[in-house]
């Protein structure tokens, strides 16, 4: 989606419709924004959580995707919007903490009215099953043997699947002996995973049931449930801070949004999240919740704003 068109939509949408006050909101559908393309891990999440946010908040709730510049085009496009309430980013760590240290974008700390979290999940590397790649040790003896050749894929510069791969290749001491491959947003890059035009690619356990893929390695403190026998990334012999990624995500609001609205969407979010249905998706999906109310969101949002400062050192961003 080019600038032109999102600045478009956004105009659109403020025209058609003035502010409401607090006690009627909402009076018409709320958007939620995934900043990548369909059928990514972003994407699937969202559309898992829009139908129970949408009875919990007692109105329509639709997911609408604005890819681009690793999450950042959905960002710029929304910050400095009116903050009604209406428009609603979810926004991964990349998004909100990285890509604005990284990158030239309209958008920093103070950009946001932070509203809930919803999900903290570890990442995996993971290749297709039909390569020969069995484990990490694999992986650096066929990088040793034929630097150039293989291929790991990313949803875009920057973005934790990008960090991922980035932390399990320069971690293995493998880095400079692999080639790297963006795509706009994770199902892309999982497609070409699939055709076999990149070999590696890294995201949450929830990419794992769009295809026949292997994981390699978790990057989390402790071997996931779902795969008891796939090592963690410390056990493959990667150190502090590159061995525990975990991709968090939110609803962020434009900064300005008014308390009582604030409070309404926080505890529509709440609802959802503690719904069955929703439960119900995450077990099914390898969704890891993790709710955070507005107040406690915004302290870690502002803290985690701060801290990856030591992850793009060490990712060479």
């Amino acid at each position: 989606m080019t600038l032109q068109r999102v600045a478009a939509f956004f105009a659109c949408s403020l025209l058609a419709a003035p502010v409401v006050a607090a006690d009627d909101f909402p009076e018409r559908p709320i958007n939620l924004i995934a900043p990548f393309n369909a059928g990514g891990g972003t994407d699937l999440l969202l559309r898992g959580f829009a139908p129970h946010f949408a009875e919990a908040i007692g109105g329509d709730a639709f997911v609408s995707n604005m890819a681009g510049g690793s999450g950042t085009v959905a960002a710029s496009a929304l910050q400095g919007q009116r903050p009604d309430g209406y428009q609603l980013g979810y926004f991964s760590i990349t998004v909100s903490t990285i890509q604005p240290q990284i990158k030239n974008v309209p958008y920093d700390v103070d950009s946001w009215t932070p509203i809930c979290s919803v999900a903290a999940s570890p990442t995996l590397l993971f290749t297709n099953a039909d390569t020969p790649y069995q484990t990490a040790a694999d992986v650096v003896e066929a990088a040793n043997a034929e630097p150039g050749k293989l291929v790991y894929g990313s949803s875009g510069p920057g973005a934790m699947t990008h960090l991922t791969t980035v932390a399990a290749f320069a971690g293995l001491g493998i880095l400079d002996k692999l080639k790297h491959l963006p795509f706009q947003g994770s199902g892309p890059a999982v497609k070409e995973l699939t055709a076999g035009t990149i070999q590696f690619f890294g995201d949450t356990e929830i990419l794992m049931t769009r295809g026949d893929f292997r994981p390699l390695m978790v990057f989390n403190s402790e071997r996931l449930e779902s795969y008891p026998d796939v090592p963690t990334a410390t056990e493959t012999g990667i150190k502090a801070p590159l061995n525990e990624l975990y991709l968090w995500g939110g609803l962020f609001a434009p900064a300005g949004l008014e308390p009582e609205v604030t409070a309404k969407l926080e505890a529509a979010c709440e609802q959802a999240v503690a719904s069955e249905g929703f439960q119900d998706f995450a077990a099914t999906s390898g969704t890891v919740i993790n709710y955070r109310g507005a107040a406690e969101f915004e302290a870690f949002f502002r803290q985690q704003y701060e801290s990856n400062g030591a992850l793009i050192e060490a990712a060479g961003l």
